[in-house]
């Protein structure tokens, strides 16, 4: 006579966010983990119940940090993981061997290699037991954030340099023309030790953040490959080459620690010597307006990876209505919109009346309204402007309007 079946084992709890994360996915988890205080072992057994496989975190002194066989609960420092991994038999690398993609600890122990660092912070590399596919080296790239995190809490404080990068940033972002040639020059002195050649190209870039979590903002600004000068929901900096491609570089970095969709970008336009800096933050800041407070996208501009970047070259209309002095644009506004200019219901219409070419279906989805309504107000808007907004040479002194209102609308959270 049989017994009783035995009751099974209930299985471990994986990942929260699916049965298979995508590499994003888990990226954000493992972030998350490590927010919470997760160690680099924790993170690392993470990484090998997703992989199948072990791995282990060399320092680039080739030294042995962590190991996925290590104690997950352990949250001590860097060298005991060391010393507790090496008492498993587990050993580090030849530093000059990490530079290979396939890297042989000196107990034998093989591993792919994935470099572990941003911009100049370099701690290592990532190795995952061989053999490896290509899903498994996704995964193990997506660690990186986590593990940087980490890295992070274990530094010691480091004393700040003589001129302080924000203190740098601020100064140009506000403005230099009161100081005297010796101060600029010191400016630009200053700027290059932190890799900003204020004698070539360079654009002022405008951050802001939409969520809740302000310590991981906090955060994440800290990991950029370049100094920020953080205020609240927004931050500062400077950049030189491929502004749109570094526009869209740095949404996604912060995005990878913050959320996905909750980072807004803009940059001014690329200026060449100091005394232009503040003009182009000037229109950084403007722009980021726009996206903040158009969530549609600005008319007249072309918006870019969801209405979360702006940079100048995009910008449409805005690049150049940026440069009409602020009293020219509140002219032209009253001018062609004063009857409605109080009218949020009406200028909303009116923008999307614009956009879509006269459709009160597309106007009635976008706006959530009763086609009658949408009807009732375009007409509206007709008999206070006395004018037809469809009519092409009003459309288009009504589309740059609506862009200039927009330009001097006060955003105390963007000031």
């Amino acid at each position: 006579m049989t017994g009783p079946a035995e009751r099974p084992m209930p299985a471990r709890p994986r990942l929260s966010v699916a049965a298979e994360p995508t590499p994003g996915q888990f990226a954000q988890w493992l972030t998350d983990l490590a927010f919470g205080g997760a160690g680099w072992p924790v993170l690392l057994a993470r990484l090998a119940e997703a992989t199948g496989v072990g791995c282990r975190l060399l320092a680039v002194t080739g030294e042995l940090l962590a190991g996925s066989d290590d104690n997950p609960g352990d949250r001590s420092d860097g060298a005991s993981g060391a010393r507790r991994a090496d008492q498993s038999g587990a050993r580090g690398a030849d530093p000059a061997a990490l530079r290979a993609e396939r890297v042989r600890c000196a107990d034998g122990w093989v591993g792919r290699s994935v470099p572990v660092g941003t911009g100049s912070r370099r701690l290592g590399v990532l190795l995952l037991a061989e053999p490896v596919d290509g899903r498994q080296l996704d995964y193990a790239r997506a660690a990186v954030t986590a593990l940087l995190i980490e890295a992070v809490r274990r530094e010691p404080p480091q004393p700040p340099p003589p001129v302080g990068a924000e203190a740098v940033l601020r100064a140009l972002r506000d403005g230099t023309g009161t100081a005297s040639p010796a101060e600029q020059a010191d400016l630009v002195r200053a700027a290059t030790a932190y890799g900003w050649r204020l004698d070539q190209p360079h654009v002022g870039v405008a951050l802001a953040y939409t969520g809740s979590q302000h310590r991981r903002w906090a955060s994440a600004i800290t990991w950029l490959d370049r100094p920020v000068l953080a205020d609240g929901r927004h931050g500062w900096t400077l950049l030189q080459g491929d502004a749109q491609r570094e526009v869209t570089r740095l949404r996604r970095r912060l995005e990878q620690i913050v959320g996905t969709g909750q980072v807004r970008v803009a940059c001014g336009r690329s200026v060449t010597g100091p005394g232009g800096t503040p003009e182009s933050f000037r229109d950084a800041r403007r722009l980021l307006r726009l996206l903040r407070h158009h969530p549609g996208g600005p008319v007249g501009s072309v918006p870019d990876a969801a209405d979360a970047e702006l940079p100048f070259d995009r910008a449409g209309l805005a690049q150049l209505l940026l440069a009409v002095p602020d009293e020219r644009l509140r002219w032209y506004v009253d001018r062609h919109l004063g009857p409605i200019v109080e009218r949020d219901d009406l200028l909303r219409t009116l923008d999307h009346w614009l956009a879509s070419g006269g459709s009160r279906q597309a106007v009635s989805e976008q706006l959530h309204l009763h086609r009658n309504s949408v009807g009732y107000r375009v007409g509206l808007i007709k008999r206070l402007l006395g004018v037809d907004p469809l009519d092409p040479p009003t459309a288009a002194v009504l589309r740059a309007a609506l862009v200039a209102r927009q330009l001097l609308i006060t955003a105390p959270d963007c000031e």
